[in-house]
């Protein structure tokens, strides 16, 4: 890429709100007709998009897909790591993080907690079917519609008689993860274990990650509502923020937006 055309995302990207041409010449020092001119190539690309009236100038969905799903995993594990460590002591059980990646939701990180004495479960890492898994359902029910080609199996498998395979029931039940804002997964792939996700809501892509624990079901489902959920969304957004670099704040805005975006609209009875 020519390099008057990095530096001028590398200008948008820096500015932390929309820049106008003015803007732009202030920055970089680049003539107008310059600025004008490798502006018009990077809205072709998508790379940028306008902003208010027109003429002012973001970063694109383009560009921000190719920035944030592009992350390295050890990128986003080390980002995501004290939130994940304050999940663990916060509930006393295991924590993972999820993520979207090529048409997949794969479990790329856990972390477990210390104390010898009490067992835990150990969801191991990698793939995970989105019909079945708490981290799966909550990606599929908030990433953004551009992101979701693929992810569902045309055969879901049927773990046990808890599992959801008809296309009706899953999508019912993205609906109501929607609604509620969490997912869970009550036995549906391992009797006896229950699993808590919530999604990591990054600025126009949705719930590319997602945070959750998991844990016996008997320690576990009478603690969702009152102490699991609580802690999740706390450190849920607070990974965000650590992942694109941002607030807290921005990071909360982002998270109220796209859960209220999302949630089922009630139907009409006449």
């Amino acid at each position: 890429m020519h390099e008057r055309l990095i530096q001028l995302l590398e200008a948008i990207s820096s500015a932390g709100t929309p820049v106008s041409v003015q803007d732009l010449i202030t920055l970089t020092g680049f003539p107008r007709t310059s600025i004008y001119r490798n502006i018009s190539a990077l809205l072709e690309t998508g790379l940028v998009e306008e902003a208010g009236q027109g003429n002012r100038y973001v970063l694109g969905m383009r560009f921000v897909k190719i920035a944030l799903t592009g992350k390295s995993d050890s990128h986003v594990i080390n980002a995501v790591t004290p939130m994940m460590q304050k999940t663990v002591r916060a509930l006393a059980e295991t924590a993972f993080l999820s993520r979207y990646r090529g048409g997949r939701v794969e479990l790329i990180h856990i972390a477990t907690p210390s104390d010898p004495a009490v067992p835990y479960v150990y969801p191991g890492l990698g793939q995970r079917p989105v019909h079945a898994c708490a981290s799966g359902k909550v990606i599929a029910a908030f990433i953004d519609p551009s992101l979701s080609a693929g992810m569902h199996d045309a055969n879901p498998i049927r773990y046990n008689e808890r599992t959801l395979t008809s296309k009706r029931e899953i999508e019912r039940e993205l609906d109501r993860v929607r609604q509620d804002g969490y997912a869970v997964c009550d036995g549906e792939m391992e009797e006896g274990v229950t699993s808590v996700s919530v999604p990591i809501m990054i600025d126009k892509l949705g719930s590319v990650f997602a945070l959750g624990i998991i844990g016996p079901a008997s320690r576990t489902k009478n603690m969702i509502q009152d102490r699991i959920l609580p802690v999740l969304r706390r450190e849920a957004v607070r990974a965000a923020a650590a992942i694109q670099h941002c607030s807290a704040i921005e990071a909360e805005t982002t998270n109220a937006e796209v859960l209220t975006a999302a949630r089922p609209k009630p139907q009409l009875v006449e």
